[in-house]
């Protein structure tokens, strides 16, 4: 196994969220002065701009619902101070430009070039389906809760197919059985870790982070790729240094590209071959 690095991207802002999607990877950053919120979109592959540093009319309290296809669903919240969505505004990724947008609906999901969204009310829901390009009304579905999550379920088929692997956490109490298991208990014991390991095995490709003991408050954050099979580590990486808080999500898999998140405002893209 071999693993190379494509990219590192580095706006110097607080990277909020890193979403990839298709051959696209969308990133929210906020601001450290004024929590003003920027979206950017690059080539995954490349790392080549897409497009850069967008702000819609609303410039802090707004964020990202999801991606899907070549859409951007971004959200309002119903009130700043609390976490509930509101409104809908569709963002075209080619033209870098808002399609549309709805205050009197929140998005639910999105199914086949459909949104599925709904209205609230005193004391129930009333649904809609609504395309996405246009946002005009295709179905009132009213309260048929059968119907949307009939829709919802291919909806999350379609998101689990997309991919992803996402670290697992590796209890060192428990007993080792898999190979990756008894390396990570074997690793653990020549180092002062704080806490469990996460780990993602590839076949015989083992992926992981942990949390050295720096002093007695701080911790650095460590990943860690190795090859069982010859035993070879291939990237060791330092991704926090003395950080007070631990940061067990500082990484994930997509496809064939491995995302290493830096510090508060940068991550790495590296390709993993056989």
């Amino acid at each position: 196994m071999n693993i190379k690095k494509e990219y590192i991207y580095n706006n110097n802002r607080q990277i909020w969220r890193i979403i990839p999607a298709g051959n696209r990877v969308i990133i929210e950053e906020r601001s450290s002065d004024n929590k003003e919120v920027f979206f950017s979109c690059i080539d995954i592959n490349s790392g080549d701009e897409i497009f850069s540093d967008i702000q819609l009319d609303e410039k802090v309290w707004v964020g990202i619902e999801a991606v899907e296809d070549d859409y951007i669903f971004f959200h309002k919240y119903l009130k700043p101070d609390m976490p509930n969505h509101k409104s809908i505004i569709t963002f075209d990724i080619n033209s870098a430009s808002v399609l549309w947008q709805n205050n009197e609906l929140t998005y639910l999901f999105y199914n086949s070039g459909k949104v599925v969204c709904f209205k609230q009310l005193f004391e129930s829901r009333d649904y809609f389906l609504l395309n996405a390009l246009t946002g005009e009304v295709i179905a009132e579905l009213g309260d048929d809760h059968e119907k949307v999550n009939e829709l919802r379920e291919n909806s999350i088929e379609d998101y689990y197919a997309e991919g992803y692997l996402f670290p697992i956490e590796f209890r060192r109490e428990l007993t080792s059985e898999t190979d990756s298991e008894k390396y990570l208990h074997n690793y653990a014991q020549k180092f002062v870790i704080k806490e469990n390991i996460n780990h993602i095995s590839i076949d015989e490709l083992l992926l992981f982070n942990y949390h050295e003991i720096s002093d007695e408050t701080l911790f650095n954050n460590i990943f860690v790729a190795v090859d069982l099979e010859t035993g070879k580590i291939l990237m060791k990486e330092t991704l926090n240094k003395k950080i007070s808080k631990l940061m067990p999500d500082s990484f994930f898999v997509r496809d064939n590209l491995l995302f290493l998140l830096f510090e508060k405002t940068k991550f790495g893209v590296y390709s993993i071959t056989n």
